[in-house]
């Protein structure tokens, strides 16, 4: 626990003046009436003004403004005006930050998101009149709060509970902590491992023992000496001044506490109403006794129904089919931005890699499960417009999986932590990001616990989503551009901007290729999913490059952040002033990816960036560089270039990064469960040796039981030499012991093979 920054003395005068004028305001607006529920239970100020875009939680302050350029994370919002009661406050032409929210007295909190990749969020506070107060940094915060007040704002990040006096522009903390709640007169109340701690003035006054977990809000009011909290069916209130219980409700079948709020010396309660065909908003009133005084109905929206179909997979991809998490099921909607695309600002100052896929929908677009499991995360990164819930696959504390549907309407979202899912089920509505259009971040992510945490390191993401999401209905191949008007492909000095002419190469070179892809119908364009490059000798014919592997944009990563996604992203991509990163809102847009980046494999590392073609192992002389490129569903291009090596080599040095013999070696893991790969190699013997294998080799790598039965046709095709990996999908085999064989040979030679050899494997269910 922290200590004070600033007099808590001052602090409580300051308080207690704000608190007697807010609660006025509060009062008026209990006696009106105005507050309802939403469809799933959140106490809302009913407005019949449909212009507002963000008001304070009493209704007294609201705001407009407008939504320019937006990218994967971040919004340019202009013309933001502030007003009260309908009259105007102030304006700013250019806000800093992409959402807002508004105290009760006014103050306003822009959340500035444009360094999200490095998991950083700025807060820019603004007093009534438009006087810019400070700015603070946070880094992977995901609670914050106003205290009833609006003079005190309280947000958790990865290491504390920061509490910001936001008149006197003074900071302190406390303990990290699951949940907090503010009080006017200077009281806070932490959670952590179901006890809550009261403190007031950086002292710790009491501690309470809950009775129940998974608490989805708390409250305090020292004037009614109360605590107050609430979780999915219970609603229980505590003394402040000794910590006893005063008394607690209890709700059963289709009902759920979602909200809590204390006006005017009454506790108002939000509830959820969930049915099979609607969501519906319920306001309780109770007095500070526990005495029901008042309910109504609030807003309400009928659900549609969908049969909970069987996802058959029509994919080559060994990971569980899904569909598509809007209605209808089976339809591909605008792929907007791809998972590992690199993103950026046109100056090329920076750039990172999209974590997950973004998919362009309708302004309030319902969203619905692509999977059964546990809800384990609702949380926002700040503002309203970055809402989400993640649905893990298990009930376990240990590491789980779990899909992540991000840029949800708070007010929408049906389920919380510990609730169960069900594949179609409703879960929100999208919200808006663009001046006339939504997305939802969609993408599959890990972490540990039961409930979980985006501040602990443990958030990471799995894979690529476009592997998964059933059917894929694409035709539409991807292209390989130019880089250079006198140049196809791009050279440069490894990990320089000093470019080379296609007819000079000299020493260790990056060699550059610009793709263009398009998903489906999408306008935008993506980036190649997956890229090979081989080299071959013109003179000779002979490859000196074997086709290898350059990236597949499938990689995992062990935390959201951008300590991993923006220096991968100059493993993957070139970014410097000539090949600039893409701008945020153009549908056009440069993916220059670098193939020599790679070791061959689908893994990915940093020390991967340093690694380049070298092409002082050759002769100087003419030699024709292929590259080729795929999209998820299968679609790809093939494209060459002629180019001169000129290192003052005559006679050559012996390449020792060829493969000069066959191999098979033993599957990993082994045993296994489902997947399992296979490594092999294809010779190509280096001319220096007096060697040629200039043709195309035909192998094929099958799977045999026990009686020599096949049982599976891994790889039946025409492959250049080179290192290859294979991954196996065994989910249809029975437990049992299995046999590979790898047999390869020239097509030129008929139907003999150069090479057989078999190992065994074990699946184990």
């Amino acid at each position: 626990m922290g200590k004070a920054m600033k007099n808590h003395f001052t602090l409580l005068i300051v308080l207690a003046i704000t608190y007697f004028s807010c609660s006025n305001i509060i009062s008026a607006q209990l006696r009106n009436e105005n507050y309802t529920a939403s469809i799933n239970g959140k106490i809302i100020i009913d407005s019949p003004n449909h212009n507002i875009q963000v008001k304070s939680e009493n209704g007294s302050f609201w705001c407009t403004f407008d939504i320019g350029a937006v990218t994967d994370e971040y919004r340019e919002l202009s013309n933001f005006r502030l007003y009260k009661e309908g009259r105007f406050l102030f304006g700013l032409s250019k806000v800093p930050g992409s959402d807002l929210e508004i105290s009760n007295s006014g103050y306003v909190i822009f959340y500035d998101h444009k360094k999200h990749f490095l998991g950083e969020l700025k807060i820019h506070a603004y007093s009534v009149s438009g006087n810019h107060l400070f700015t603070k940094s946070f880094f992977n915060a995901d609670q914050f709060e106003f205290s009833e007040s609006g003079n005190i704002f309280g947000i958790v990040d990865k290491h504390n509970l920061n509490i910001i006096n936001i008149p006197m522009s003074a900071a302190y903390s406390y303990e990290k902590c699951e949940k907090f709640a503010l009080d006017n007169a200077g009281y806070i109340v932490v959670l952590n491992n179901n006890e809550l701690k009261i403190y007031r003035n950086d002292r710790l006054l009491n501690s309470i023992k809950l009775e129940c977990s998974y608490i989805r809000k708390i409250i305090i009011s020292s004037e009614n000496n109360l605590i107050a909290l609430i979780n999915k069916r219970n609603f229980i209130t505590y003394k402040l001044s000794d910590g006893r219980k005063s008394f607690s409700k209890q709700l059963k079948g289709n009902l759920s506490f979602r909200d809590i709020k204390i006006l005017d010396a009454k506790i108002i309660v939000g509830i959820h109403k969930k049915t099979k065909n609607e969501s519906i908003g319920i306001l309780r009133e109770y007095d500070i006794s526990g005495k029901l005084v008042d309910e109504r109905f609030g807003e309400s929206k009928l659900i549609d129904q969908h049969e909970k179909a069987f996802v058959q997979k029509t994919n080559k991809y060994e990971y569980d089919p899904i569909p598509w998490p809007f209605f209808p099921f089976d339809s591909m909607r605008t792929v907007w931005n791809h998972y590992e695309q690199q993103m950026g600002n046109d100056g090329g100052e920076w750039s990172y890699l999209h974590q997950g896929l973004d998919l362009i929908v309708p302004i309030a677009e319902e969203t619905y499960s692509v999977t059964e499991g546990i809800v384990k995360l609702v949380l926002t990164l700040g503002g309203g417009a970055y809402w989400r819930i993640a649905v893990s696959d298990s009930l376990v504390d240990d590491y789980s999986n779990g899909w992540l549907y991000a840029h949800l309407i708070e007010n929408t979202i049906q389920f919380d932590i510990g609730d169960t899912v069900y594949i179609h089920d409703y879960l929100g509505d999208i919200i808006q990001w663009s001046e006339d259009w939504g997305h939802i971040h969609f993408v599959e992510i890990r972490d540990s616990g039961l409930v979980w945490l985006y501040d602990d390191n443990e958030w990471g993401i799995n894979f690529n989503p476009m592997l998964a999401l059933t059917p894929l209905p694409d035709t539409t191949a991807p292209y390989i551009d130019t880089v250079f008007t006198n140049s196809k492909f791009g050279f440069c000095e490894n990990e320089t901007s000093n470019y080379l002419s296609p007819d000079s190469l000299y020493g260790e070179v990056d060699i550059i290729c610009k793709v263009v892809d398009y998903a489906g119908n999408s306008e935008w364009q993506q980036p190649a999913f997956k890229t090979y490059y081989w080299v071959i000798n013109t003179a000779t014919g002979d490859t000196i490059q074997p086709r290898q592997l350059g990236h597949v944009l499938n990689h995992s990563y062990p935390f959201y952040s951008g300590d991993h996604y923006t220096p991968f992203s100059e493993v993957m991509y070139k970014r410097d002033p000539i090949l600039a990163a893409s701008s945020w809102m153009s549908t056009e847009r440069n993916y220059y990816h670098i193939l020599t980046n790679s070791n061959g494999d689908s893994l990915i590392d940093l020390n991967e960036r340093y690694l380049a073609f070298n092409t002082e192992n050759y002769l100087d002389g003419y030699y024709v560089i292929f590259i080729e490129v795929f999209d998820e569903a299968g679609n790809s291009a093939l494209d060459s270039m002629s180019v001169q090596f000129k290192n003052g080599n005559s006679t050559g040095i012996k390449n020792e990064n060829l493969v000069s013999e066959y191999s098979l070696a033993q599957n990993y893991p082994n045993p296994f469960n489902p997947t399992t790969k296979i490594k092999f190699t294809i010779p190509q013997l280096d001319p220096i040796d007096g060697g040629a294998n200039n043709g195309i080799l035909y192998v094929t790598l099958k799977i045999y039981d026990t009686l020599g039965k096949e049982v599976m046709t891994v790889v039946d095709e025409q492959m250049r030499p080179g290192e290859n990996e294979i991954e196996i999908y065994a989910g249809n085999l029975a437990s049992g012991v299995y046999y590979y064989q790898l047999q390869a040979g020239n097509p030129s030679a008929g139907t003999g093979h150069g090479f057989i050899d078999s190992k065994k494997m074990i699946v184990l269910k």
